[in-house]
């Protein structure tokens, strides 16, 4: 656990640079530049012990290695990379097969494997947060830290991967570039074919607003609809989906939200709630608000079908951005009273998942 308390606390040491001068451009990407690589290096040096998937991902990269690449070109589908002796296969998406190969041009060592690929999902986020929290890049960061993304990167790092690539997206949605967007969330689907689901983002961040509260009304109850929309058209996304078909029938995990996740997810409402009343009047925060309405719609279901939790943080990644356009919302007094809860809830988030047993951290030469 000392590991992750030490990355925590150099990551509020980086901040201090942005005291130096707010608006320099250079700093925040000094302090973007050193929190990510810091975050890139508790993930690359990782033992292979750590975080459930590390190894099923140490397998595959090694299996990738005597797969012909004509064998992966179709990016729709997934390519079998292990059979054992009774004939079990298991297959991966050809996307996330075809970044192995590459890794192997590079190095054949495993350890090389997971430092790139935490460094690729790491340097996206950082991007993400540069091209769209000019106003603050500290917060999005301690939220990518602390709040799931980072601790998730462990044990689903394919997904995370998938996540990252994906919400690069929305930059280019924002600027009205749907071709642009929709070839992102392709590569992102090559990765992981969960990352399908963010093309609902197309719809809501095109959507022209009138009357932002009106529409607002609707959308809500779309977002409110999603899950159960996906409920009843199961046997459809199987049949596209063959492989987590059985994610809709069987709970390979317990699902629970603990007293930190129901605080945190009453405060993101209160937070919209607050951005109703207020009209909306931060730029695009009846959009991001909308998508962590999603979020939070599809982690309360995962009480039925607990897979959905994994759909969700496709959403619950913009949370990043969200509390930005919340802090512009309030008064100067409010803002210091509404980051300081924030932040409470955030750290106590972060040290409940590095105390995990999963997380019991050690590096790869020890």
């Amino acid at each position: 656990m000392l590991i992750y308390i030490i990355l925590l606390i150099v990551i509020f040491m980086y901040g201090f640079l942005l005291r130096i001068d707010p608006t320099s451009k250079g700093m925040k990407l000094l302090f973007l530049f050193l929190s990510f690589l810091s975050c890139t290096l508790v993930l690359g040096l990782r033992d292979y012990h750590v975080g459930e998937d590390t190894g099923q991902y140490i397998s595959i990269f090694n299996s990738t290695d005597v797969i012909p690449l004509k064998n992966l070109l179709n990016l729709f589908g997934k390519t079998i990379y292990f059979t054992n002796v009774n004939g079990y296969t298991n297959k991966v998406e050809n996307g996330f097969l075809i970044w192995c190969k590459l890794v192997h041009v590079f190095s054949d060592n495993p350890q090389v494997f997971l430092f790139l690929t935490a460094g690729v999902t790491c340097f996206l986020f950082a991007k993400f947060i540069y091209d769209n929290c000019n106003e603050d890049v500290f917060f999005p960061t301690i939220i990518f830290l602390c709040e799931s993304t980072f601790m998730l990167s462990f044990n689903l790092a394919r997904e995370m991967m998938a996540c990252a690539i994906a919400l690069q997206a929305y930059t280019f949605l924002k600027n009205q570039k749907i071709y642009q967007a929709l070839i992102i969330i392709f590569i992102a689907f090559t990765i992981h074919n969960s990352a399908i689901v963010t093309l609902v983002l197309i719809p809501i961040l095109l959507m022209k607003y009138k009357n932002t509260r009106r529409t607002f009304d609707f959308a809500f109850i779309f977002a409110l609809l999603l899950p159960f929309v996906a409920i009843l058209l199961q046997n459809r996304i199987s049949l596209l989906f063959p492989t987590y078909s059985s994610y809709y029938t069987k709970n390979y995990y317990q699902n629970s939200l603990g007293i930190g996740t129901i605080l945190l997810m009453l405060f993101e409402i209160f937070c919209i709630i607050y951005m109703y009343r207020k009209k909306f009047i931060v730029p695009n925060s009846e959009k991001i608000s909308l998508i962590v309405l999603i979020y939070i719609a599809f982690e309360v279901a995962a009480y039925k079908v607990v897979m959905f939790s994994r759909i969700a943080l496709y959403f619950r990644v913009y949370l990043m951005i969200f509390f930005n356009k919340v802090f512009q919302t309030v008064s100067p007094n409010c803002k210091l009273i509404a980051k300081g809860i924030l932040l409470t809830l955030l750290v106590l988030f972060y040290l409940s998942f590095a105390m995990s047993a999963s997380r019991n951290y050690t590096f790869f030469w020890n």
